[in-house]
């Protein structure tokens, strides 16, 4: 049933840019979008970074919906036109992100207890031409309820789909969900929704197609970051988690110019996540190298070890 079920790879910040995605696609593949990290404006400007992840060069033979995080609303039209020149239809609106720095500046999921603000928001993208919009959110920032003078909202827009992690945004990323709430949600919506959160296995999925089966789909992060071949059991091989890695480290070897420190402190970010349930012992001297001989030897002996 799940290969009839929309899955899509959530967006985490630092982790699922386009180096990332093109690995994924290229060595496990199983999911229907992936959706790019937000994109935001700093001192009136997009950043380089942000762009270089989006562009349609580097995100070849995959399916990628780009996320926008804005408050105000003309940050919110730049961002799209500047998506819709580089040839997208479909933008998604980040109502979800419970970074403090972030959602203390009504940002994200700390935007939600604003519904004016995002109303503003939503009138300002929406007569932009050819383009189309979704939302992730979460139920609140600060109360599980405050999405309900938020949903009415959608309606300025018309959502092609409605992602929904079912937790407020000071609860962060503790497995703290809310079913209740999200009930309500899908009794309420007249949109299309997603299921986000705390999905650890296959196993979760069908149990949420089955409690939910009118829901249009489900959206992983943190556990596909963990293990890429989550969702495509018969790739669970040594080699095939080997062969993704590299398609990383090899990229940013060959890419970075900041030299050794760059790259070491690039691949320690990248895994913060990857194979969490590895030799413990391996992954604590990959964190701990302080050169690249150091850090390749470590790397080789995980592998070893699997």
């Amino acid at each position: 049933m799940i290969d009839s079920y929309t899955v899509f790879c959530a967006p985490l910040q630092g982790v699922t840019n386009h180096v990332w995605r093109l690995a994924h696609a290229t060595i496990f593949g199983g999911i229907d979008a992936y959706f790019s990290p937000f994109m935001r404006i700093e001192h009136q400007q997009l950043l380089k970074r942000d762009i270089n992840d989006v562009s349609p060069v580097n995100n070849q033979g995959i399916n990628l919906i780009p996320q926008i995080l804005a408050c105000k609303p003309n940050d919110a039209t730049t961002m799209a036109l500047h998506l819709k020149d580089e040839g997208y239809s479909h933008i998604n609106i980040n109502l979800g992100c419970p970074f403090p720095p972030i959602a203390l500046r009504h940002k994200g999921s700390g935007m939600l207890p604003y519904p004016h603000e995002i109303e503003a928001l939503f009138r300002a993208l929406k007569p932009i031409p050819e383009l189309s919009f979704s939302v992730k959110m979460r139920l609140g920032w600060q109360r599980p309820d405050e999405w309900q003078q938020v949903l009415p909202l959608f309606s300025i827009i018309e959502p092609k789909f409605i992602i929904v992690h079912p937790c407020i945004g000071k609860d962060q990323y503790k497995d703290s969900l809310n079913l209740e709430a999200f009930q309500e949600i899908v009794d309420s919506s007249s949109f299309p929704l997603i299921y986000n959160g705390c999905i650890h296995s296959i196993d979760n999925v069908m149990s949420i197609i089955h409690r939910w089966p009118s829901l249009h789909g489900v959206m992983i992060g943190r556990a596909l970051a963990s293990n890429p071949a989550l969702l495509v059991p018969e790739k669970v091989t040594p080699d095939n988690y080997h062969k993704f890695y590299l398609e990383i480290y090899n990229h940013y070897a060959a890419t970075l110019t900041g030299g050794d420190h760059q790259l070491l402190s690039t691949m320690h970010a990248f895994w913060d996540w990857f194979l969490l349930d590895a030799n413990h012992k391996c992954r604590k001297a990959i964190k701990k190298a302080t050169s690249i001989e150091k850090y390749e030897n470590a790397v080789n002996e995980l592998f070893n070890s699997l």
